[in-house]
């Protein structure tokens, strides 16, 4: 039975930045919209409906469908890296620019399974420690993409993905059933 494989992260994509040369006077108006810090902070898989809006600006790396968001500052050094997973098809789209994205050279065999992994306790702890910082942590994209990963087969990621998303899904159902039976 062959192995799961075990590369680095940068070995199976590229990173790209987040907007750049912005003032505030570009933000909230606008017919393109970008992926808030909080949004991939909190999400393992992003939300459509938590962008904000910004104008078109053909300069900035646009997102696309698979993209991996990392954060790359915060308060704690248990919250630098913190990730989420883009899956949606949409143009005009950009990442914030607290942010670097990551995009797959090749298709995996599934982005729930990545967007899981890469919030794993395991790599949570791993990213915690490359942190540098006092008052502000830090992490370079540079330690990220040297991070080694585990690499299930295809098949395997699929039955993984889907199973935390399952996971994920009953948990909210039954967060979303106590809220309304204490509502009562």
């Amino acid at each position: 039975m062959k192995t799961w494989e075990q590369r680095k992260l940068g070995d199976l994509g590229e990173a790209y930045t987040g907007l750049t040369g912005k003032t505030k006077e570009d933000f909230k108006h606008g017919t393109a919209k970008f992926v808030t810090y909080m949004n991939v902070y909190s999400n393992t898989i992003s939300e459509i409906g938590e962008l904000e809006r910004i104008g078109v600006d053909p300069r900035q790396n646009e997102v696309r469908y698979g993209d991996v968001f990392f954060t790359v500052s915060s308060e704690t050094p248990q919250e630098v890296a913190m990730s989420s997973v883009w899956l949606f098809n949409v143009q005009n789209v950009y990442l914030n620019s607290f942010c670097f994205g990551y995009r797959f050279k090749d298709e995996p065999g599934s982005y729930y399974y990545w967007g899981y992994y890469i919030r794993s306790p395991r790599l949570r702890h791993h990213f915690s420690i490359l942190a540098q910082g006092i008052s502000r942590y830090n992490i370079s994209k540079n330690r990220i993409l040297a991070t080694v990963v585990d690499i299930p087969r295809n098949y395997e990621q699929k039955k993984i993905g889907l199973l935390f998303c399952k996971i994920d899904n009953l948990i909210a159902a039954n967060e979303y059933n106590l809220k309304n039976a204490l509502s009562i």
